[in-house]
């Protein structure tokens, strides 16, 4: 079962950034890599907002492993913005 958490793009740069410094950039850089270390691959999002003209744009990390999305929440939560993690 897949499970999704939304960032915003601010938050998804400085967690870039914590990544590369606690498992290097191939990691990150590498989708496969990405999904066996942290368990989940990145996508970006656009939908429209009440204003048909303003789209707004996020980033998704989906999520295929119950656990490692866990011990993702415990390690990075601080870079989850409250107004993104319905």
């Amino acid at each position: 079962m897949k499970h999704t958490i939304t960032l915003s793009f601010s938050a998804w740069h400085k967690l870039q950034e914590q990544i590369i410094l606690d498992y290097g950039r191939a990691t990150l850089m590498i989708s496969w890599r990405l999904r066996d270390t942290l368990g989940f691959t990145v996508r970006e999002h656009r939908d429209y907002t009440q204003d048909e003209w303003e789209k707004a744009h996020t980033i998704r990390l989906d999520f295929y492993d119950e656990q490692l999305q866990t011990l993702f929440l415990l390690k990075y939560s601080n870079f989850i913005e409250p107004e993104y993690s319905a």
